[in-house]
């Protein structure tokens, strides 16, 4: 039997890999059809690099980078007001994946679920859980570009 505990967490990282897969196509529905910003880097990857690359390396180095550190580093900061956490967190996750401006604002977005996750997880659960459901998360969210986004 999952504990009312787990069904939440489970129910959250449903909603939030919900709410990053509406943002990623809002997104790409603006891009398509206003801006038609592209990036040739991806498409001079072989399509197993880009899987391994996407899927597997990019959400556990980024989690550790962007959540992990970073959250790490923001307490050892003594801030403890968790909107500024999760927004310091998200802005600097979006600088990282500089392609164009427009990139960067979804990643903006899709770093805040990743990081307000995160930080919830750590709350309520232990830094280890945080680590490795948020690289689930972010491993699920990319995983579902890959596969079905265009």
């Amino acid at each position: 039997m999952i504990k009312l505990e787990n069904k939440k967490i489970i129910q959250y990282f449903i909603l939030l890999l919900l709410l990053q897969i509406l943002n990623g196509y809002i997104f790409n529905y603006l891009n398509k059809n206003f801006f038609y910003f592209e990036s040739p880097f991806f498409e001079e990857i072989p399509a197993k690099e880009i899987f391994f690359l996407v899927v597997l390396i990019a959400p556990i180095i980024e989690t550790l980078i962007f959540q992990f550190l970073l959250f790490s580093l923001l307490n050892q900061m003594r801030i403890k007001n968790t909107l500024i956490i999760v927004l310091l967190m998200s802005f600097s996750f979006s600088l990282a994946h500089w392609y164009h401006w427009l990139y960067v604002v979804a990643t903006f977005v899709n770093g805040f679920f990743l990081n307000y996750f995160y930080v919830y997880i750590n709350k309520y659960r232990n830094e280890l859980v945080a680590v490795l459901l948020t690289i689930a998360l972010h491993a699920s969210y990319n995983l579902y570009g890959f596969l079905f986004v265009q």
